[in-house]
């Protein structure tokens, strides 16, 4: 169980997560390099299945070949945190950075329906990392963290983005709405103000209803996406987060 996160695992309210935070690592240290680096993370195994780790990879890919600009992908949001050990797996699973570094998306990635893969999980799990973000810009100078682009953006977006199917066996839309709230309250504290960020946001977008992963396997992905070519497939992919829409229209 990670320090940083004990306790926060039911939590809605990203104030009351951000205060377990800073009651679990009152005085954080860590002397983790990847902590909120920014960077493409291409490794897939040939024969992986995956729906999510194929359509993360080829977002990273992609985008190191110049085809998708500003997104990265698997950037450690705790990594090491008061144990050396601790947290070198938790990650957010897509950044997008805008070409004047002043905007940032942090993206949860889903693919598939499960009991414990669902909307409300989702959305939970990108309100905690946003909270570990809004937590290390805090205690930033005590961190690794004073070279790192993310740290100096204006604008966050926290994000989970899945197929429309995703979102079908959950009306989500009051969930959706009272989390926001509860974000929108934190943003205008003095706690985030202090630290430079404008405005934080909360949203649940979903693929064009006809996108499906264009890949078989990992092995296809590289073949696709790992070149300076644009493949159809991967303009496939490109197409699918140019055109996000919320996963609940506003009545």
């Amino acid at each position: 169980m990670s320090i940083l996160f004990n306790g926060t695992e039911d939590m809605e309210d990203i104030k009351e997560i951000y205060e377990r935070m800073e009651a679990n690592c009152p005085d954080p240290w860590s002397n983790s390099q990847p902590l909120w680096n920014l960077r493409h993370e291409r490794g897939i195994v040939p024969h992986s299945r995956n729906s999510e780790t194929m359509l993360e990879k080829a977002v990273a890919m992609l985008a190191k070949n110049g085809h998708m600009p500003g997104w990265y992908n698997q950037c450690p949001v705790a990594s090491g945190i008061n144990d050396s050990r601790k947290d070198r797996r938790r990650a957010v699973d897509l950044v997008h950075l805008s070409e004047s570094a002043d905007r940032a998306r942090l993206v949860e990635l889903k693919v598939k329906w499960r009991r414990s893969n669902n909307p409300p999980s989702a959305l939970r799990q990108i309100l905690r990392y946003g909270a570990a973000y809004i937590f290390c810009r805090v205690h930033r100078e005590k961190l690794p963290l004073q070279r790192r682009l993310l740290m100096d953006v204006r604008h966050v977006s926290l994000e989970v983005v899945a197929p429309r199917d995703f979102y079908n066996r959950y009306d989500g839309k009051r969930h959706l709405e009272w989390m926001r709230k509860s974000l929108d309250e934190f943003a205008g504290s003095k706690t985030v103000q202090d630290i430079g960020i404008s405005s934080i946001s909360l949203d649940a977008l979903a693929f064009p209803a006809e996108f499906q992963i264009p890949f078989k396997n990992g092995g296809e992905v590289k073949q696709k996406c790992d070149t300076d070519k644009l493949t159809d497939e991967g303009q496939q992919v490109c197409d699918a987060f140019n055109n996000l829409t919320p996963a609940w229209p506003a009545s």
